[in-house]
Formats: C-alpha cells, structure tokens, sequence
C-alpha cells in the first residue's frame, strides 16, 4: 500500500461504527463522563484508525503512525494491548494491581514506560475489543 497522507471515506465509516460499539460497551457517553473516563476518547479514535488501518488497509505501522500524527511506539501498543483484559482494566483502574503496572518493554520506539491504565493503553484494548464485536456483527448479523 502506497503511504497515506489523508483517510478516506470508508474508514471514517468504519471507525465510527468501533467507537459507537466501544462507547456503548463501557456503557454510554454518559457513563465516562460520570467516570471522568472522557479522556480516552481521543485515544479510542487514533486506536480504531490503527486497527483499520492495518487490517483493511494494509497499512505499514509507519505509515499509520504518520496518518495519526503520532509515534511509532503508540501504534504498536495499540496492536499489542490485551483486548481480553479491557473490561477490567477500566473497572478496576483505581485498584493498584500487580498486572496494571508500568510497561517497560525498550521495543516500543518513542513511548516512555507506558502505564497498563493510561487511557491510551485503555482505549486500545477497548477499541481491539470493539472492532472484534463489529466484524462478528457483520459476519453474523441477528
């Protein structure tokens, strides 16, 4: 795939459609901004980008990152963020758990020790989560 400097249309609609099931799933606007939650929404968009990007567009991580305006390293923690955990990862965010510590992994280029709770690690387990629920959606639509 050639490097993409803009998005187009269809993965406009296909992200929205991730960020209306993520946002739905963690159980409506409301409820972040009741759990001052809010400030994963700009990194719950980038992530379902990342995830669009890479798996209809075949996307380079480079390449991604250079369409989000942002590091190598932050898509690579999207890609690398355990969807399985989300729900508790979000539930549990106040609770000084042994897997919610800092990441210390030197192969993410340009991110600093990334927090297991930062939104941004957050939203790209959720996004991953929301993702898998609107390919099986689709795949078997009720």
């Amino acid at each position: 795939m050639a490097e993409q400097t803009s998005i187009d249309p269809a993965v406009e609609a296909r992200v929205m459609k991730i960020m209306n099931t993520a946002i739905h799933e963690v159980g409506g606007p409301g409820a972040l901004i009741a759990r001052r939650e809010h400030e994963m929404l700009p990194a719950l968009i980038s992530a379902a980008y990342a995830l669009v990007l890479r798996d209809e567009r075949h996307a380079s991580t480079e390449a991604i990152a250079s369409v989000l305006n942002t590091t190598r390293g932050a898509v690579e923690a999207v890609f690398e963020a355990p969807m399985e955990a989300y729900a508790a990862r979000v539930r549990d965010r106040e609770l000084e758990l042994p897997e919610f510590e800092p990441h210390m992994d030197p192969d993410w280029s340009g991110q600093p020790n990334t927090a297991r709770l930062d939104p941004a690690y957050l939203a790209g387990a959720l996004a991953k989560f929301a993702y898998a629920v609107v390919k099986r959606e689709e795949a078997h639509p009720t």
